[in-house]
C-alpha cells in the first residue's frame, strides 16, 4: 500500500498552495489531488480500513515518486490530526510547515471566509476572534502551541520551516529550500505568476478594506487601525516562542506590517 510521506501542515493562506504545485511538477514528487484530503482533520472517527482506503484513493495513482505529499492545511492546528497521523502513519515523514506575519495572515484568513458566507453579516473581525480554529483569524494565526505538540511527536529534523516572507520575495530559493529538505535536485522553472497573497487591500476613509468590485454587492468589510493595532499586539509573545522553536528570524515580524499601500 501506497502511504504518504511528506506533509505541508500548514498554515493557510501562508503559501501551500503555490509550494504544493511547483513541486508537483518534481518528477520525484507526488502529490494528492486535490492538495487537502482533509483524512486526519475531519471530525470523524478513522479506523484502519478508512485510512487504507484514504492511501488507495489518493496514493495509488503515484509511480515511484521518492515522496507522495499531501497539504491539508489543517493539519498544524486542528486538535485531532496530530494523533491520528501518529497513530496509522509508518515509518518517519517529512513535514513542511509556512508560516506568515500573523497580523496579515489573520486578516487575509477573515476575508477568504468573509467572502465565503462563513460568517454572520454582521460579525466583525473582533467578534470572531474567540471562534475555534476552524474559523478565528486570531486562534488560526498563533503558531507556537501547534509546534510544539507536533514536534514533540517527531523528530526536529523532519522539519522545515519556511516564511511567506521569502515566497514573495524568490519564489525560486523558497521552493529550493524545500527540494534541498527532501534531498532532490532543485525545480528549475519556479514562477512568481502563481503566487496568491490573497485579495488586494486598500486604505479607505482611515480604515483597511477591500475594493469594492471584489465584495459581491456585500458591504465590505473594515478594519480600523486601532482594530488592528490590538490584534497585532496580542500576537507578539506567540512570536517569539515560534522564533524560538523553528529557528526563523521573525524579527520583522514585530513591526505591524503595511497591509496595503498608503495613498498619497
Amino acid at each position: 500500500m501506497k502511504m504518504p510521506n511528506l506533509f505541508i501542515l500548514g498554515a493557510q493562506k501562508a503559501g501551500t498552495t503555490y509550494l504544493a504545485q511547483v513541486l508537483s511538477t518534481h518528477p520525484d514528487i507526488f502529490f494528492s489531488v486535490p492538495k487537502e484530503t482533509m483524512f486526519f482533520s475531519r471530525k470523524l472517527d478513522r479506523s484502519q480500513e478508512d485510512f487504507e482506503a484514504y492511501c488507495k484513493q489518493f496514493f495509488d495513482p503515484a509511480g515511484d515518486e521518492i515522496w507522495r505529499g499531501e497539504g491539508s492545511t489543517t493539519y498544524l492546528q486542528w486538535p485531532d490530526a496530530l494523533g491520528r497521523m501518529r497513530q496509522f502513519l509508518k515509518g518517519r515523514p517529512k513535514f513542511i510547515v509556512c508560516l506568515r506575519q500573523p497580523t496579515a495572515k489573520a486578516i487575509s484568513f477573515y476575508i477568504h471566509n468573509w467572502r465565503r458566507d462563513r460568517y454572520a453579516a454582521e460579525l466583525d473581525l473582533q467578534a470572531v476572534v474567540d471562534m475555534g480554529v476552524e474559523l478565528s483569524p486570531f486562534r488560526t494565526s498563533l503558531y507556537a502551541d501547534a509546534l510544539e505538540r507536533w514536534l514533540d511527536a517527531f523528530p526536529a529534523e523532519d522539519f522545515l520551516f519556511l516564511k511567506f516572507d521569502d515566497l514573495v520575495e524568490n519564489p525560486h530559493e523558497f521552493v529550493s529550500k524545500a527540494t534541498r529538505f527532501l534531498g532532490l535536485p532543485e525545480v528549475k522553472n519556479v514562477s512568481k505568476a502563481a503566487v496568491n497573497a490573497g485579495l488586494p487591500l486598500i486604505w479607505e476613509g482611515g480604515a483597511l478594506t477591500i475594493r469594492d468590485s471584489a465584495a459581491g454587492g456585500k458591504d465590505r468589510p473594515r478594519f480600523e487601525p486601532e482594530m488592528l493595532q490590538s490584534l497585532h499586539d496580542l500576537f507578539v509573545p506567540d512570536l517569539e516562542r515560534t522564533a524560538a522553536l523553528t529557528g526563523l528570524d521573525l524579527s520583522a515580524w514585530h513591526v505591524m506590517p503595511a497591509l496595503a499601500p498608503v495613498s498619497t
